[in-house]
């Protein structure tokens, strides 16, 4: 097998370089079944030819070298193409064949267009309903047929605060139109302009663009109305065996699926975004946990990750919802009852997926999901002990406050020495101009209770006694210093850290 081709020209001579696939070329990748690995096979083969023409050629023998190159490029380009149409083939379904109802009073909408792009351009049609299915029928004649028993949910979305009005639906099975399967296919018309001439000037009391917007109004109560006809008209003509659901608009909330943001809508089954294309459709049925990443208060956004009870499918995250959103999603992921569990950081969901894949008994032995909910409950107790302890600090600075306004209003007497301490520190005196000041100080003995509270800087400090002799004292409140017996000086100082 051809793995590779390359030419280049060197001089007077074409040079032709063909390497093949064979044991040990693919190291990394998924190696391919050889059926002798120990036979003796050929790495590659190189071809060179003259680029001057010999008398009585017509063309130079090097030309033979591009167009084999051409060829061979030609051939592989075919092959996989084939390989892809394959690989298509693999997961679709054939459908049964539309059985067509030859009554004339079928429901029917027309100039509808469809996407995916399944039909090369642009073009109106009409969806019309059969006996076991939907057929749409384009202006050129392109027909698409959806039955009733592939079909896994019908969507019908108004145009309410939408630009479009469509039906949508989310198939059991892959089916393959054109040259590639889809498992969703939509029938939609445009409602209003969808884009806007900003150039163009707009008064607001323009009697053309009140008349425009009221005509717009009424033609979506056309449309509405015409829509939710056809559904009636199908639910009886199936005898409520099908059914179309639709989203809550009140209960949607934006972020970001794929690339781009949106509103993502409930329904009674499922939590889509239709408008955008590609869709996103997650049946709730199929999920068996949901986890919030990144929920801080800290940051704006968080982000949603679905967990399905097939544990081989990849997980769904949609990303950036708002942080105001998440007391709402939590309602509604109550209401369906799904268990959810949030966390501050974002996980390797593949290879935890992995792990749980190779060994699921392991893993739900160790106690299975719980190590999302122990992550949240820890983090929900740090935040509670974090409050807790801001309240127990305010509240004693509180205290403090209390304490300093009661003390500094029984000691009117000894504002005059702490002032002169201040003054003293401020000025830079040394420890023996102090010593000395503290014991020439001569103050009213009997005036100092018992004990005296005196307002302090935050340290441990010196008290100067009537004896002269000193004596280290700290209190509970480092701003305040109790001092017991009879104090000769109230002189206080820094004894660590003092700054001269």
């Amino acid at each position: 097998m051809v793995k590779n081709t390359s030419m280049s020209v060197e001089g007077d001579y074409t040079y032709l370089r063909i390497n093949f696939a064979h044991p040990g070329s693919q190291i990394g990748k998924d190696t391919q079944n050889f059926p002798n690995p120990l036979a003796t096979y050929v790495k590659e083969m190189s071809y060179r030819s003259s680029n001057q023409k010999e008398p009585g050629e017509i063309t130079a023998t090097g030309e033979n070298l591009s167009t084999a190159f051409r060829l061979i490029k030609e051939m592989q380009k075919r092959y996989r193409t084939q390989e892809a149409e394959e690989r298509e083939r693999e997961g679709a379904v054939k459908q049964d064949k539309l059985i067509l109802s030859t009554a004339k009073g079928n429901p029917k909408l027309k100039d509808l267009s469809v996407r995916p792009n399944i039909i090369q351009k642009k073009i109106a049609g009409t969806v019309e309903a059969h006996v076991n299915g939907f057929r749409y029928t384009s202006l050129r004649g392109d027909k698409i047929d959806v039955l009733y028993n592939n079909i896994k949910h019908a969507f019908f979305q108004p145009c309410d605060n939408e630009m479009i009005i469509l039906l949508h639906f989310n198939l059991k099975n892959p089916v393959l139109w054109g040259k590639k399967k889809y498992s969703d296919i939509q029938f939609y018309t445009e409602v209003g302009e969808i884009t806007t001439d900003l150039g163009k000037y707009h008064h607001m009391q323009d009697r053309d663009d009140i008349h425009s917007e009221h005509m717009e109004r009424e033609m979506r109560k056309k449309l509405n109305l015409a829509f939710q006809n056809f559904c009636d008209k199908v639910v009886r003509q199936t005898n409520d065996a099908f059914d179309f659901d639709s989203p809550f608009n009140e209960l949607g909330f934006f972020g970001v699926p794929y690339r781009s943001s949106c509103c993502l809508k409930p329904t009674s089954t499922c939590l889509v975004n239709l408008t955008e294309w590609p869709p996103f459709v997650v049946t709730l049925d199929e999920v068996e946990l949901v986890h919030f990443e990144r929920v801080s208060f800290q940051l704006k956004n968080f982000d949603m990750v679905f967990i399905f009870k097939d544990y081989s499918r990849k997980t769904q995250m949609v990303q950036q919802i708002p942080m105001s959103s998440l007391d709402s999603v939590k309602e509604w992921l109550n209401s369906c009852d799904i268990k959810y569990t949030e966390g501050i950081q974002s996980l390797n969901w593949a290879k935890i997926m992995k792990t749980i894949v190779d060994d699921p008994e392991e893993f739900f032995e160790n106690g299975g999901w719980n190590f999302l909910a122990q992550d949240s409950d820890n983090e929900g107790d740090d935040e509670e002990e974090s409050e807790e302890s801001e309240y127990n600090e305010s509240e004693e600075s509180e205290e403090g406050s209390d304490e300093d306004e009661e003390e500094s209003g029984e000691e009117t007497e000894d504002s005059e020495s702490e002032a002169s301490l201040d003054s003293d520190e401020s000025e830079g005196k040394d420890w023996s101009d102090l010593e000395e000041e503290a014991l020439k100080w001569e103050g009213d003995w009997d005036s100092l209770d018992n004990k005296k509270t005196i307002n302090l800087r935050k340290g441990p400090f010196i008290v100067w006694s009537k004896g002269g002799k000193e004596r280290l004292v700290s209190g509970n409140d480092p701003r305040t210093l109790s001092c017991e017996g009879e104090v000769g000086v109230i002189w206080a100082l820094h004894c660590l850290n003092w700054d001269k």
